[in-house]
């Protein structure tokens, strides 16, 4: 009968072969993360165990004959074994189960780091934009009955998010993490700019206000780039563009605005960037507040909203700047 630690051990080189389902991998991940790891002998274990299997990923790998392997190998170092609590354990065993352990803890926050979860926003609010701040600051003015969905963390080698509806984005320059929209019908590709962008099963229009941006359709693959003052839309599969001199925009167009856990800092960026004004905020532990509000499209209403909500104190500086505080 094999012991409680050879189970585990099976366990573990099941885990690595891939070998469990869904269930019991979320399992034995969380008895894991619980358990200790020795991080001196990281190395000396990772170079075991590539022995043990080979570096051939072609290569069949049983579990218990992989742990039966391993258990032989150590037996015939003529490990020392100590008794503790009526059970004989084997240093290295016991080295070597710690070592791995702490390889799959690193694998998994890896994986959590990379792969982090994501952020679904839907907008069935009538005559509502909601105004989101996105991971790398980037602004999207969310249209009626629209869907957006981004990640938690811009970690990869693009800032790609995916939008059902129409939305307006101010994105933030960064060249060397292009910024990708994807929808049912095409993509969007920008390093930095401006535009308005409605898509559909059935349609995709784009409205470029400032830079340009890369449209390419789906089905077909074609590709345009758009300037500013240009729009772009699909009519049979093909891509056309033309002059567009003023634009109705959904940040053009809201009316009533919409704002769910976000920073007053971004809040504030976002109503000084579409009216124009220029209002501050006074203190750190004030600009991180979280914080859910709604304002009626006009910026006196909006200060007047965040004073009495917040019962923050409002300040009227003689060069025309509205300073908010606690």
């Amino acid at each position: 009968m094999k012991t409680k630690l050879e189970i585990d051990n099976i366990k573990l080189a099941r885990y690595l072969n891939g070998e469990m389902n869904p269930a019991e991998r979320l399992w034995f991940l969380a008895i894991i993360s619980l358990s200790g790891t020795r991080r001196r002998e990281h190395n000396a274990t990772k170079q075991l165990y590539s022995k043990m299997i080979g570096r051939n990923d072609h290569i069949e790998f049983d579990a218990n004959k992989a742990w039966d392997k391993l258990k032989s190998r150590i037996i015939s170092e003529n490990q020392k074994e100590v008794k503790l609590g009526g059970y004989h354990l084997t240093y290295k065993l016991i080295g070597v189960a710690a070592s791995l352990a702490l390889l799959i803890v690193l694998a998994v926050s890896g994986w959590l780091y990379f792969n982090p979860k994501s952020v679904k926003v839907f907008n069935l609010a009538q005559n509502h934009t909601i105004i989101t701040t996105l991971p790398d600051g980037s602004q999207v003015f969310l249209g009626q009955d629209a869907v957006l969905e981004y990640p938690k963390r811009f970690v990869r080698s693009t800032r790609t998010v995916r939008l059902a509806g129409e939305a307006f984005f101010d994105v933030t320059r960064n060249p060397k993490q292009p910024f990708i929209i994807e929808t049912n019908k095409a993509h969007v590709k920008v390093v930095g700019t401006s535009f308005n962008l409605k898509s559909s099963n059935s349609e995709v229009h784009l409205s470029v206000i400032e830079g340009r941006v890369q449209i390419t359709l789906t089905e077909t693959n074609e590709s345009k780039l758009v300037n500013a003052g240009e729009m772009a839309f699909a009519i049979d599969s093909r891509l056309i563009t033309a002059k567009q001199l003023q634009p109705t925009t959904v940040k053009s167009a809201m009316q009533i605005l919409l704002f769910q856990d976000e920073r007053i800092d971004d809040i504030i960026r976002v109503i000084n960037g579409s009216y124009g004004s220029s209002i501050k905020v006074q203190g750190d532990e004030l600009r991180e507040m979280r914080i859910s509000v709604t304002f009626d499209n006009d910026i006196s209403s909006i200060v007047n909203t965040l004073s009495v909500s917040f019962n923050l104190k409002v300040t009227y500086s003689t060069d025309g700047s509205i300073i908010l505080s606690k």
